[in-house]
């Protein structure tokens, strides 16, 4: 019998704790709460899958491993460690979050079956609740979503309830430690891809620096109400300080290249360092379908010559254009990530009036000729 590994030990005994199959009011979940639910489209890879108990563990897009309960029979797909599969997941959705006196993080979790539909809960749908404490590593205020980390590993793009009464979301920060409660995400269409291969990338490390080939350029101010500000926590990997231009670790594994906008001095930071950075999401402005299934990439930087919101003038805006494979979709959010041949561009926004395919039109595995405005920091401070 093969030795299990400590987090498929943690799969198993998550999947056994069916602990009810009575009313989901015992949970403490109210339709109205159910109701916001959000789905997202995504292209990942099955790390663990337990058919017997309708529960998966894939490694997501971005590179995160997620555990999601299935809301349709497993066996028939014959799934195995190492398939790729199209999953429609339910995204994780929090009812409860205020802040943590305790900082030692904590996570417990329980299963129940849907004894009745209930939004878009159905009847017989296996649902993982979870409670505990966790550490904020990412939230993005506009979306209402984070991303926390526990004592078993990261949970994300959790969307976040409006609480009537004492709403803590709008005050917290990336490293903050707060009390949770939540449904896990839920997978309720899975999909198994033929082995075909995909198309290749590259090994090369990208390049930290683009040549500049406008050093007056401006913005069109209409760009900014599309554009979205998220918290991360992460270590910086790369820096060029005077080129304002750095590239960051997240704690879930994956780097960014970011161009650094705002008043602050980039001198004081070293490779190495924990960081709380306030980004401008990676902006698309322009998308529609390429007919060649082929990936490519072409970055150019300018210099602004005048401020962009709060982006100074003097800042180092990275343009890139070029021709990827989508891996995740959220339409409610207006969300895309990208797999370029550098790998992934995570979390891309989407201007409304965008030119070309928007993103209800899309699905993953289509291939999209794109031009997008690159990560920018417009705040950076040491993690406490």
């Amino acid at each position: 019998m093969p030795r299990l590994s400590g987090p498929c030990r943690a799969l198993l005994a998550a999947a056994a704790a069916v602990v009810s199959t009575s009313l989901p009011a015992m949970a403490g979940f109210t339709p109205e709460q159910l109701a916001g639910f959000e789905v997202t489209h995504l292209r990942g890879t099955v790390s663990t899958v337990l058919p017997d108990q309708n529960v998966l563990e894939i490694i997501d897009p971005e590179g995160h491993k997620e555990i999601v309960t299935v809301g349709i029979d497993l066996k028939p797909l014959g799934l195995r460690s190492g398939d790729r599969v199209d999953v429609s997941v339910l995204d994780g959705l929090v009812v409860d979050l205020e802040r943590s006196r305790d900082k030692q993080l904590s996570f417990n979790r329980e299963d129940i079956y849907m004894p009745t539909d209930m939004g878009p809960l159905k009847k017989g749908m296996r649902v993982a609740l979870a409670s505990g404490t966790a550490r904020v590593i990412k939230l993005s205020e506009r979306d209402r979503t984070l991303s926390l980390m526990g004592p078993l590993g990261g949970i994300h793009n959790l969307d976040v309830l409006a609480d009537p009464g004492d709403d803590l979301f709008p005050n917290l920060r990336a490293g903050d430690v707060v009390s949770f409660r939540l449904i896990q995400p839920v997978a309720v269409d899975v999909d198994k891809l033929a082995a075909a291969a995909a198309a290749r990338g590259t090994t090369v490390e990208q390049p930290l620096l683009a040549t500049v080939v406008n050093d007056s350029a401006s913005l069109k101010a209409e760009l900014l109400r599309s554009f979205e500000i998220t918290k991360l926590q992460g270590t910086i990997q790369r820096l060029m300080p005077a080129e304002r231009v750095m590239e960051l670790r997240s704690p879930y594994g994956h780097d960014m290249l970011i161009t650094l906008g705002g008043q602050f001095k980039a001198q004081g930071l070293k490779v190495g360092d924990e960081v709380i950075v306030d980004i401008l999401d990676g902006l698309v402005v322009d998308l529609r379908r390429s007919p060649v299934n082929r990936l490519t990439f072409r970055r150019e930087d300018v210099i602004l010559s005048s401020d962009f919101g709060e982006v100074r003038k003097g800042a180092r805006v990275a343009m890139a254009t070029g021709t990827a494979e989508v891996v995740k979709v959220s339409e409610q959010d207006q969300e895309l990530s990208l797999r370029g041949p550098f790998g992934g561009v995570h979390n891309l926004d989407v201007r409304g009036d965008i030119n070309g395919d928007p993103v209800q039109t899309l699905k993953v595995g289509d291939y999209v000729e794109f031009r997008a405005i690159k990560p920018i920091a417009i705040a950076v401070r040491a993690l406490n």
